[in-house]
């Protein structure tokens, strides 16, 4: 007797080809927190950056924000079975 039957296929694909076996899409964001997400005081927030040899750099939170950035289109694969595809 045959373990796997000829018509054994794996799990079903979710509705892209980019979806992993298991995981379904989703269009929303689905967030899993405990609680509300904290306030920020953007008036005293920092970012700082220590590199190997001990220089340090710092960003106020308008600093931050004014700097050059990128929007990447990626496909975002969750442990809790959900995927979005070209976030």
């Amino acid at each position: 007797m045959a373990l796997i039957s000829k018509g054994f296929v794996g799990r079903r694909r979710g509705d892209d080809r980019r979806t992993p076996p298991g995981q379904y899409l989703t269009k929303d964001f689905p967030v899993l927190a405990i609680g509300p997400a904290p306030v920020v005081a953007t008036d005293t927030w920092s970012f700082s950056v220590t590199t190997e040899r001990g220089d340090t750099r710092s960003w106020t939170w308008d600093e931050f924000a004014a700097l050059p950035h990128e929007t990447p289109t990626v496909d975002i694969h969750c442990v809790t079975k959900w995927s979005k595809i070209d976030t």
